[in-house]
């Protein structure tokens, strides 16, 4: 089956519970940033204020990455939010709105 933006298993539930704290959210988004073979930046020094570009992110990687998020979250996004984010601190944010939706 095709990856669909917004598109999650049936059941809703990803790996990880809705009630993540700030520090686990972004401990997880280090974790699949690492296994992104396209980004080069250091993972280590990504903080909340580093802009996506400089990570290396486009507008194709950040769709494929977000697909990780939605896996690995069990949560949906939309493509329409996605391209509001600047900076590591946007997606964050957004992370933790839907998880604590």
């Amino acid at each position: 089956m095709p990856r669909v933006m917004g598109m999650v298993s049936p059941d809703r539930t990803g790996p990880f519970p809705n009630h993540m704290n700030r520090a686990q959210i972004t401990e997880k988004m280090k974790e699949l940033l690492t296994k992104q073979p396209h980004l080069n930046a250091d993972v280590t020094a990504v903080n909340e204020s580093t802009k996506l570009d400089e990570i290396g992110f486009d507008s194709i990687s950040i769709l494929d990455f977000m697909y990780d998020v939605e896996a690995q979250f069990g949560i949906e996004t939309e493509v329409a939010d996605l391209v509001k984010f600047e900076t590591v601190k946007d997606m964050l944010d957004y992370l933790q709105s839907k998880l604590s939706a």
